[in-house]
């Protein structure tokens, strides 16, 4: 069924009126005919509406996973306003389409704004990602690992480009990257340091933990948080005390988030503590930041149940209450204590 925007539309582009993220609701699944209303009135926008009304979409689609707008972002990489395109790549950050590809590793060569190219970068970095995870084919592993190379060893491309491909690099299989992720953490330019620690992060080897580690003390804020957001993403435990004795003094906002959520990837119950701590902050965002890393830690409590129960054998059906697993007549069978154990023996990292 398609629906009628036209009251909605003339709303959005009234420039008198901030934009109505309740109005937003109404631009999510747009079905062809609807697509086109909305390609009618965007042409009577201003340019600044244009960039509001995009950003606010982006914002929309990251907070509320609820509303889908990539058919207004996949329309909007052809737009003649490059901080556009750049919106709509980020709009599309979930989407595996991979009709999309062919798009991304054209601006990521061609396209003549640093920006739109850098997205680019980012979105042939995700693909890769993708490929090289079995979420696509793996053969688009090639593809865009050779893209993303070409265009990090040429020396006419602009910096933010070629760390941005760089990052992308970081989750490839290619025996040549881990070369080149160490040769840039000494590079000259700090955003291509700090990209070199996202890259660590993105390679799941924990091999480059010991390099990671000495980052948590850098005088620079952005490798401090790039630094413990790779090894939030590591998983590894060494950080957990450095991490906690930083909260006691670390004044930059970004790193103490960034802190808070790679406790709750590391998980182990002085990192619970330190998030339990962390949660009553009189910071707001702080506070939000603690809750949510919380969560993480105990799904990954959950999950760790879930494959014990697997080893085991025991299926849903045949799962109980906790309040039945310690009543007076439990018999405690000697593979289940010892699992006890083992898992305790993990919190006390």
């Amino acid at each position: 069924m398609t629906r009628d925007l036209s009251k909605v539309l003339v709303t959005l582009g009234d420039e008198v009126k901030p934009i109505s993220y309740q109005l937003l609701r109404n631009l999510s699944e747009l079905n062809p005919p609807e697509l086109a209303q909305f390609r009618v009135a965007w042409e009577r926008y201003s340019a600044a509406r244009r960039l509001a009304l995009m950003q606010a979409l982006v914002t929309m689609a990251e907070e509320h996973a609820r509303f889908n707008y990539n058919a207004i972002f996949a329309w909007a990489l052809d737009d003649a306003d490059a901080r556009v395109r750049v919106l709509a790549m980020e709009g599309l950050w979930e989407d595996k389409n991979l009709a999309h590809l062919p798009r991304f590793l054209h601006f990521l060569v061609h396209d003549e704004d640093v920006d739109v190219r850098a997205a680019a970068a980012i979105a042939v970095g995700r693909y890769l990602y993708w490929a090289e995870t079995n979420e696509i084919p793996g053969r688009y592993a090639t593809e865009t690992a050779d893209a993303l190379w070409e265009v990090y060893h040429d020396p006419l491309e602009h910096v933010h480009v070629r760390r941005r491909a760089l990052e992308g690099l970081g989750s490839s299989s290619h025996p040549g990257v881990p070369r080149l992720i160490e040769s840039a953490q000494y590079d000259e330019d700090l955003f291509m340091r700090s990209s070199a620690l996202y890259a660590m992060g993105r390679s799941a080897d924990v091999r480059w933990i010991p390099y990671l580690l000495p980052h948590l003390e850098s005088e620079a804020p952005a490798l401090r948080m790039e630094a413990a957001r790779a090894l939030g993403e590591l998983e590894a435990k060494a950080a957990v005390n450095p991490m906690i004795r930083m909260l006691d003094e670390e004044a930059d906002m970004e790193v103490r988030i960034a802190i808070l959520e790679a406790l709750g990837q590391i998980g182990g119950d002085k990192a619970r503590q330190a998030l339990e701590l962390a949660a009553e902050s009189e910071s707001e965002a702080e506070a939000e930041a603690a809750e949510l890393a919380l969560e993480q830690l105990y799904a990954g409590i959950n999950n760790i149940y879930e494959l014990i129960d697997d080893v085991l054998g025991v299926s849903e059906e045949e799962s109980f209450d906790e309040d039945d697993l310690w009543g007076d007549d439990f018999y405690e069978d000697p593979l289940e204590v010892e699992i006890r154990r083992l898992l305790d023996d993990e919190g006390a990292y």
